[in-house]
């Protein structure tokens, strides 16, 4: 095999370039899935902060409530109240999600 000037072979070319396809080709989908996980972690942190925020506003928590704030582009639905237990029910919904604490 012939050697160009920079001492490497038309075959170490080939096989680095099929190296940097092949990381590419499979790390790129990881790292998208990485983000998406992130990006609904992050709506799921602001709903939680959202909730304690709204349970901190009406505490000691005499009556029952609802508020919607838009964070953005994104719908939460703030409520707090009583279940069938006669105990305290506070939920945050968005999109498709719903989280209710006792």
């Amino acid at each position: 095999m012939r050697r160009n000037e920079d001492g490497f072979t038309v075959v170490e070319g080939l096989l680095s370039f099929a190296v940097a396809i092949f990381i590419c080709a499979f790390l790129f989908p990881l790292l998208f899935k990485m983000l998406f996980h992130l990006y609904d972690g992050k709506r799921e942190m602001i709903a939680n902060r959202l909730l304690y925020e709204h349970i901190e506003q009406h505490f000691p928590i005499e009556n029952s409530s609802k508020e919607i704030r838009v964070i953005r582009n994104v719908e939460y639905e703030l409520t707090i109240e009583r279940n069938g237990d006669d105990f305290w029910k506070a939920c945050v919904k968005y999109d498709e999600h719903q989280k209710c604490y006792e």
